[in-house]
């Protein structure tokens, strides 16, 4: 059985890997079966949902995630977060900035098959720019 955490932290990490990181991660760590939830906002279930998803994202200008990880614990399969997700346009610059806190339910081939986030609402529409001092 493949360690839960490190299934999460994988899967977190490679939505840094440009453009496409988070589509790929999607496709390698979820099942056609999986379950994603934006509490509040959206419920997709399987890769094709979540791919979708993520294409209105981008049509709204976000190209782009990072994730910043605060905390991580593991009980079992399931594993909380504590985190940051930056949403970024092309040119990498943070549009959105949410503190988020998750939880992932991982199967033993280490696939996830629950996602659930979540988050103030409105820490989802487009930061204000820093006024100037």
């Amino acid at each position: 059985m493949s360690d839960p955490t490190n299934t999460v932290t994988e899967f977190l990490d490679a939505w840094a890997d440009g453009k496409d990181g988070f589509a790929n991660a999607v496709r390698k760590w979820f099942t056609p079966e999986t379950v994603w939830e934006n509490v509040g906002l959206s419920t997709t279930k399987g890769v094709d949902q979540a791919l979708a998803l993520m294409a209105g994202m981008s049509a709204g200008g976000i190209e782009s995630l990072r994730v910043e990880n605060l905390a991580v614990a593991a009980n079992g399969n399931k594993v909380l977060t504590e985190r940051i997700d930056y949403l970024m346009d092309g040119a990498g610059k943070t549009l959105i900035e949410a503190r988020v806190m998750g939880i992932f339910e991982v199967d033993q081939n280490g696939k996830i098959t629950r996602w659930a986030d979540y988050f103030d609402t409105a820490a989802m529409k487009p930061q204000p720019a820093a006024a100037a001092s």
